[in-house]
């Protein structure tokens, strides 16, 4: 019976085995292809994409004003006894034609309006790339790092492994505790816990990334090589972060946009000039009588009830809300690049303390290792150093990665981070 259970175990642990490697299997990918298929399958950029489409069609949209319009309409009318005709029935058929000759100069200005709209779904298109691109490095550091803290997990077990076959043997030596036993069985099991919530974290991370692409694979990552060349110089910065701003331009073409509306607006009193024709067919029988007409119409508005009045007032308010959006985004842009400056600048002497923590961490544990083989040290000693080192590792790991995601924070708030990676983003609209 024990050889049956045992038999079974094994299955189960070489099942379970297999499927912790299935979950980890992935394809590799590296950040310039991440962000080439980012560029092509994030759906947020599809839709930033259509956006643009259906901005080009206003343009076309407005131009149409001027294009004529054709209508026919018929109809059939049965009365309850014979008219004056002689007859009980009705046809009415009539084609009619209708040309806008001239609207007092809204057309032109409704194209206008329309042009700048296009230019604004470039410019937000261009800052959703810039922010979708930073999502992606984001979730692409986020699975470097969990795989990394795998890694450091499979180490830790290891590590604990290792040190409980040495207690195994002093204690059969007669130089150890069973107190000493019992301590690292418990360590070994935390750290077989820890292992399974890292694979864990690294599935899930997994699946943010895959969902960022729009795609169903699940990816491995490389630590890519990151050359960054700029220098952290707040004015310059500054300067760059300016230039580049989308929504800065964003704002200027909605005061443009606003300025053609006020003169929309101051276009009501002129007149509207068309021209209309029909041509007709009425009687007893289908297509029976025909006649047609030619109208040439003058509309000329005299009074609105004081609507234009208040919608002037409307479009003051929407001047001094954008005034009031530029000069808080002004500000804020400021504050976002010296807080980059000041991050990047933390990050990197936090990854040069790291180093040196893990340096002294690394010989402490191994001191406290030869000690406890030695009998100089207590076991809780040799626990306690394994688990400084595995911190130190996971504080390195980390500083690392905020060094690196830090850096392109800062590319991100200059407008740059497109730039950064123009070599693979090819055709993207």
């Amino acid at each position: 019976m024990k050889n049956k259970n045992l038999v079974i175990s094994l299955i189960l642990v070489l099942i379970f085995s297999f499927l912790s490697v299935n979950v980890l299997a992935a394809e590799n990918l590296e950040l310039d292809q991440a962000v080439q298929l980012l560029v092509e399958q994030n759906r947020t950029l599809k839709n930033a994409r259509k956006d643009i489409q259906t901005a080009e069609k206003d343009i076309d949209l407005a131009i149409r004003s001027y294009f004529p319009t054709l209508d026919l309409q018929s109809s059939y009318t049965k009365f309850d006894e014979k008219q004056s005709t002689g007859s009980d029935e009705s046809y009415s058929t009539s084609v009619g034609l209708s040309q806008t000759l001239w609207t007092g100069g809204k057309v032109p200005m409704q194209k206008e309006i329309a042009n700048y709209s296009l230019e604004m779904a470039r410019a937000e298109y261009e800052d959703t790339v810039e922010a979708q691109i930073f999502s992606l490095i984001q979730a692409y550091y986020g699975v470097l790092q969990a795989e990394g803290m795998v890694e450091i997990r499979e180490e830790a077990l290891a590590t604990v492994d290792e040190h409980l076959r040495v207690v195994k043997n002093n204690l059969e030596a007669g130089i150890a505790i069973r107190r000493d036993l019992l301590q690292s069985q418990i360590e070994q099991r935390k750290a077989e816990e820890k292992l399974t919530a890292a694979k864990n974290d690294l599935k899930i991370a997994r699946r943010r990334l895959a969902q960022l692409l729009n795609s169903q694979t699940q990816y491995s990552v490389e630590k890519p090589e990151t050359v960054f060349d700029f220098s952290l110089d707040q004015s310059q910065l500054f300067k760059t972060a300016l230039a580049n701003d989308n929504q800065l331009m964003i704002i200027e073409l909605n005061k443009e946009i606003l300025k053609l509306n006020q003169k929309l607006e101051g276009q009501y009193y002129r007149p509207n000039l068309s021209l209309n024709g029909s041509y007709a067919w009425q009687g007893e029988e289908f297509m029976d009588q025909e006649s047609w007409k030619m109208t040439l119409g003058l509309n000329i508005p005299l009074y609105d009830g004081g609507k234009g009045g208040i919608k002037a007032d409307k479009q003051e308010n929407e001047f001094q809300k954008l005034k009031n959006k530029r000069q808080d985004l002004l500000e804020n842009l400021d504050i976002e690049v010296e807080d980059s400056i000041l991050t990047v600048k933390e990050t990197k002497e936090a990854v040069d303390l790291e180093k040196l923590s893990l340096e002294n961490a690394e010989e402490n544990l191994e001191i406290a290792n030869k000690s406890y083989e030695a009998g100089v040290a207590s076991n809780t000693d040799v626990i306690d150093a394994q688990s400084t080192y595995n911190q130190a590792k996971i504080s390195l790991l980390q500083s690392e990665y905020d060094y690196d995601i830090e850096r392109f924070r800062t590319l991100d708030k200059t407008g740059r981070l497109k730039e950064y990676f123009e070599d693979v983003i090819e055709n993207e609209k």
